[in-house]
């Protein structure tokens, strides 16, 4: 089965929520399932964001039935599908340069980012999420924290922020940790 059909059956079988018919709508006429992961670095490739959300999603369920939490198939299909929902129409192919292996400049096409929401990374997913569906303060929490970015954990103010979030919602260490994963050890860098 293709990563898009995986991800629209799992959208139809477990997510029952107002607005799931115009969401996947949104997703199929977004570059969801053909926009990298990243510009240089995991699965920065055609489909890239597709299969890491796919990826993120089977570690997810995996961590949440190990440690015996009471999280919904639901949460788990928004929270590890959509997680990283800023990157639809975010990146642009562009023109790039590297040297070849004779030490000469060539020119190659690459990918650049045109951000258009400027809202942050889980901010901007939430964002998108709500446009179409009712999400749940659990899910909230674990999206907008699942990456915080460099000097977010113990800064003022959102070090705070952050750290009861992550007391109080071990989803977000769940989903945390599987993107984490999904991006170090199952992608790795430059695939």
């Amino acid at each position: 089965m293709s990563i898009k059909k995986e991800i629209t059956k799992i959208i139809y079988d477990d997510i029952k929520r107002e607005g799931k018919i115009k969401f996947a709508k949104y997703l199929n006429q977004s570059d969801y399932f053909i926009a990298p992961c990243s510009t240089r670095f995991h699965l920065n490739r055609e489909g890239g964001l597709a299969e890491h959300s796919l990826n993120v999603y089977y570690l997810l369920t995996e961590k949440v039935d190990k440690f015996k939490l009471d999280v919904s198939r639901e949460t788990m299909a928004i929270c590890g599908l959509f997680h990283d929902l800023c990157k639809v129409d975010f990146y642009v192919e562009q023109k790039k340069w590297r040297k070849d292996d004779n030490g000469r400049w060539e020119s190659y096409i690459g990918y650049g980012v045109d951000d258009l929401i400027p809202l942050g990374h889980g901010e901007r997913s939430m964002s998108i999420l709500q446009d179409f569906m009712h999400l749940t303060i659990e899910e909230k929490v674990a999206i907008r924290w699942h990456n915080p970015g460099p000097g977010s954990y113990f800064k003022y103010p959102l070090g705070y922020a952050y750290q009861r979030a992550r007391d109080d919602y071990p989803l977000l260490t769940l989903l945390s940790t599987a993107d984490q994963e999904a991006t170090a050890i199952i992608e790795g860098n430059n695939n």
